[in-house]
């Protein structure tokens, strides 16, 4: 039985891990993946984790145990496929149009109800496994117990994580349902078979799931592009894969194929205005462009229209060599040759890594990109990646950018966002044209440019360049319209806007409150009014709470204890969770989106949380206050660390070194093994003041340090990403984890003095 217990917990840490994986993938195809949705997604499944750890468990009675654990591994494995066709079937249900950016709202709830029932299952399996370890195991105590547990469950997560990093990752996401299905059952089966008088029919019932998910799995490439096609309504789903960086997806309407990466629009097969714009204006201000740098997109039409100002060289980077494999097989036969070009050299890396690595200068850059909708995109419009790039050009070269928007609407979401660009232009160069119409498009360079539009006309002629949207009429009118004038003022005076920096990635949510005001013009003003709160606001309320708490705490000192460890603990979790983001955030800007290596990130935080867990199961029996102080104390100063560090790191712009790499990993480690260690310590304090330890009647007590660790964590994981970081940036972000552990801390030294 102890060997069943083991192995039940391990594969609730694989199961919980590869499931978050694929739906958080899911619902960032369906739901226009941005930071917000992921933020929200961590959210509402750590929420519903921790109520059926909270709540669920309460409800259970002893003599149930071992059969609610074997139903609850049965509900796993059927939950999540339907949570699969769930968030594929939510497109027809809240999101309208292929392409069309989903309404808020009705998106936020579909994906938080959705999860409720597969999560509140996760939360209650580990607390109902860990009693039943407990009635198992007469030599430890609850404390103990629990520990051991959450190191399992932790281990778990490694190799669920591992797995899925380097095995599974493009597999079709029914295969790895039918995958984590099987493992459930057979976790369900070894409890059943085990327990005396187990219930045939749960046996039976789990040898004819087996069974049928055998099936599944070998119809799953139908079942998945059957219930892929549910994303395009009105559309034809041509093709759909994983690659290690999002999913590809190829629809087709009226003879017209349509790209998508990770449910972002990415353009059609041909796209004629769409390119000529930014490759002709960007290149005419140039005197002779010979050597040209163009980061995304250039399969569909991009790398013609510059080819035809005769370049020698033209260096072409695309992060995922699949992109261009699996749509040169839709687009014209002419593009397909561009991409074979002699003078075109493709290049799969990402651009920030290139731009700091690269001994090649340009003429021109061009960033051909979405909108800054994710943290991952904005790193090509901060005012850091900026100045590297300018520091590759040729003396007299320019750089081009653009930001999809309104031809005639300026208001505030639309000024905001220009703004944030603008202003890390303007740091950056020495002259910045903005040509406003449905592309804001932003011209930069050391030497002086200007709106006269006869140089561009006489370039076009002089280069014999035959273009369909592009001509003399064209460029006086791009050059001499009067809302030039209108944005150009507007971002001028605007002296509210924040510089999209990278440690301050302001420009995707301003871009995340362009994107509500479509829906919610008030809403959007509320969002846009948190970009204007003080840092020093939030420390005065947070010190005000301390107060208040430290005042409670002196009129009842022992009812409040109890309050105060699970505090502690939703602490712990929070930081944890919004040091793990931290940490990914700035690797991702100071090395790229390097998968493997972001992985091993995550793989050794959670190497370190299990460390520390053995730890603090080890020296249970010492645990007293002072522990908890310590660790928080250790929390505040590696907060200040890590602040120096990235500090540090941001102002030289080293170029990437091993070193650095490794202490990437140390410093996710450590404060996985601190948190890690603080779980089984924090525990057996609780279930002291209840006297449970050593008690028959700990039942519905089990979960709630672990909730406690849920709900901090689930408030980490949203509000870093979703405001923290975007509206104050790293540094600050991390003052304010130094300052919640501090908070934390008078009320537990209090308690150490007066106990």
């Amino acid at each position: 039985m102890k060997k069943a217990i083991i192995f039940s917990i391990i594969i609730l840490g694989i199961s919980s891990v590869i499931s978050q994986l694929i739906i958080i993938r899911e619902l960032i195809i369906s739901f226009y993946g941005n930071e917000f949705f992921i933020g929200w997604t961590l959210f509402s499944w750590l929420f519903w984790v921790g109520m059926g750890s909270l709540f669920l468990n309460k409800i259970i009675k002893e003599r149930f145990i071992p059969k609610i654990t074997v139903i609850a591994h049965i509900l796993i494995a059927l939950f999540i496929g339907l949570e699969i066709f769930l968030i594929r079937f939510s497109r027809i249900l809240t999101a309208g149009q292929t392409g069309q950016i989903p309404n808020l709202i009705p998106a936020l709830l579909y994906s938080f109800f959705i999860l409720a029932p597969f999560c509140l299952i996760l939360g209650l399996q580990f607390a109902v496994v860990s009693r039943l370890g407990k009635s198992w195991t007469e030599k430890l105590n609850l404390g103990q117990v629990l520990g051991k547990s959450y190191i399992l469950e932790t281990i778990g997560f490694i190799i669920g994580g591992l797995i899925f990093s380097y095995a599974l990752i493009v597999a079709n996401e029914f295969l790895v349902a039918s995958i984590i299905a099987w493992l459930n059952l057979l976790a369900g089966f070894f409890i059943l078979f085990l327990v005396p008088k187990s219930n045939l029919i749960l046996k039976s019932l789990i040898i004819i799931l087996i069974i049928s998910f055998g099936a599944i799995s070998v119809f799953s490439q139908i079942i998945n592009k059957e219930t892929n096609a549910l994303r395009f309504p009105n559309q034809e789903l041509v093709e759909s894969k994983n690659s290690i960086y999002g999913n590809i997806a190829i629809s087709k309407i009226s003879g017209q194929y349509n790209f998508y990466e990770s449910g972002l629009f990415l353009g059609a097969n041909k796209a004629e205005i769409f390119n000529e714009i930014p490759a002709h204006f960007s290149l005419l201000f140039h005197p002779n462009p010979k050597k040209i740098l163009l980061i995304g997109n250039g399969f569909n039409g991009m790398l013609k229209e510059i080819l035809k100002h005769q370049p020698d060289k033209i260096f072409y980077l695309e992060l995922d060599p699949s992109l261009i494999e699996t749509l040169k097989n839709y687009i014209p036969f002419n593009l397909s040759q561009d991409l074979e070009n002699k003078k075109v050299k493709i290049i799969n890396l990402d651009a920030r890594y290139f731009i700091k690595n690269t001994s090649e200068n340009f003429d021109v850059i061009i960033i051909n990109l979405p909108n800054p909708s994710t943290a991952l995109i904005d790193r090509f419009y901060t005012e850091d990646f900026l100045r590297q790039a300018k520091n590759k050009l040729s003396k007299g070269g320019i750089l081009t950018t653009y930001l999809s928007s309104s031809a005639n609407y300026f208001g505030p979401e639309v000024e905001y966002l220009d703004a944030s660009l603008y202003k890390a232009l303007k740091n950056n160069f020495a002259s910045v044209l903005i040509l406003p119409e449905d592309q804001h498009l932003f011209i930069a360079s050391q030497n002086q440019l200007d709106y006269n539009p006869d140089l561009l006309i006489q370039r076009l002629k002089q280069r014999n360049i035959k273009t369909n949207f592009v001509n003399e009429a064209y460029i006086k009118y791009r050059l001499t319209n009067e809302r030039i004038e209108k944005l150009s003022s507007l971002l001028n005076k605007n002296q509210s806007a924040k510089i999209n920096q990278d440690q301050l990635p302001i420009s995707y949510y301003y871009n995340f409150i362009y994107w509500v005001s479509s829906f919610y013009p008030k809403l959007a003003k509320v969002f846009l009014f948190l970009t204007k709160i003080k840092f020093v606001w939030i420390l005065i309320f947070l010190f005000l709470l301390s107060g208040i708490w430290l005042w409670a705490s002196k009129r009842k000192q022992m009812g409040k204890s109890k309050g105060l460890l699970f505090l502690a603990m939703a602490i712990a979790g929070f930081s944890l969770m919004a040091i793990e983001i931290i940490i990914i955030f700035g690797f991702q800007i100071f090395y790229g989106y390097l998968y493997y290596k972001i992985a091993l990130i995550i793989t050794a935080l959670m190497m370190g949380m299990a460390v520390g867990s053995w730890l603090g199961t080890r020296k249970i029996e010492k645990a007293k206050i002072k522990s908890i102080i310590k660790i928080h104390s250790l929390i505040f100063i590696f907060s200040l660390l890590l602040l120096l560090g990235f500090y540090l790191l941001f102002k030289p712009s080293p170029k990437p070194l091993i070193a650095i790499e490794i202490i990437f990993l140390i410093s996710a480690a450590l404060i996985g093994g601190i948190v890690g260690f603080e779980f089984p310590v924090i525990n057996k304090l609780y279930l002291e003041q209840k006297a449970l330890l050593r008690s028959s009647s700990y039942g519905g007590r089990v979960g709630i340090i672990y909730s406690a660790d849920l709900f901090g964590s689930c408030l980490g994981a949203s509000l870093v990403s979703i405001f923290l970081l975007p509206i104050f940036g790293i540094y600050e972000s991390l003052i304010l984890l130094a300052i919640l552990n501090i908070i934390i801390l008078l009320p537990l030294l209090y308690l150490k003095l007066t106990s």
